[in-house]
């Protein structure tokens, strides 16, 4: 007789029934924030609209900010995905890097649930999460390799547009965004990467307007 280890489907369904019940939490707090703001919302008004028990919301969260955190991951991966659709095909790395950073900031802007959540836990430098800082750092060390910018260090460098795109978001959200600003923030950080090649810089295209409309 062959030995085999059965497979715990208890504890299988329960991960699956845990799973389904953050997702819920996450989306019911959307919701919320899209009906008031980030700053009006509380844990218990998510877990009352989430139909969870009392106390429960700390089950699957730390707390508030753990949830605005996981939030705010969930838009850096799809900013991240869309930018890697549109741009990654783009030759001259500096170009793109400039791409990338006004579309994030012009994408985020464009939905001010997600830009209040991204001002309130985005650090001051720093990626959201892990595979935007891979993807974001294979781009600038490239650009620099091929002496496309030229930066005393890539790191920094990537840590600063980072920094930029979250500055240029809570001024959007502020007082809304001017094109004029954003495109003038772009060449400052280029001209701060010192990069070798200018590019056309102005309105985004139309294919990128349609998309964060």
């Amino acid at each position: 007789m062959t030995d085999s280890t059965g497979v715990n489907f208890r504890t299988r369904t329960g991960q699956a029934r845990r799973a389904r019940t953050r997702a819920k939490i996450l989306s019911t707090a959307f919701t919320l924030f899209d009906e008031r703001r980030v700053d009006q919302v509380t844990v218990e008004d998510v877990r009352e609209a989430a139909g969870l028990a009392r106390g429960s919301f700390y089950n699957y969260f730390l707390t508030y900010e753990h949830m605005l955190k996981e939030l705010a991951a969930q838009i850096g991966r799809q900013i991240n995905d869309e930018q890697s659709e549109r741009f990654d095909g783009v030759a001259n790395l500096a170009e793109r890097t400039w791409l990338n950073v006004r579309y994030g900031i012009l994408r985020a802007a464009s939905d001010r649930s997600c830009s209040e959540i991204l001002v309130r836990v985005t650090p001051l430098v720093g990626p959201l999460n892990d595979t935007m800082r891979q993807h974001a750092a294979r781009s600038m060390r490239l650009s620099a390799k091929r002496k496309l910018i030229d930066v005393p260090s890539p790191d920094v460098a990537l840590d600063l547009g980072y920094g930029l795109v979250t500055v240029m978001i809570r001024r959007a959200l502020n007082s809304g965004v001017d094109f004029k600003e954003i495109e003038a923030a772009g060449l400052m950080l280029m001209r701060r990467c010192r990069s070798c090649r200018s590019f056309r810089y102005g309105r985004p295209s139309s294919a990128v307007s349609a998309t964060i409309s």
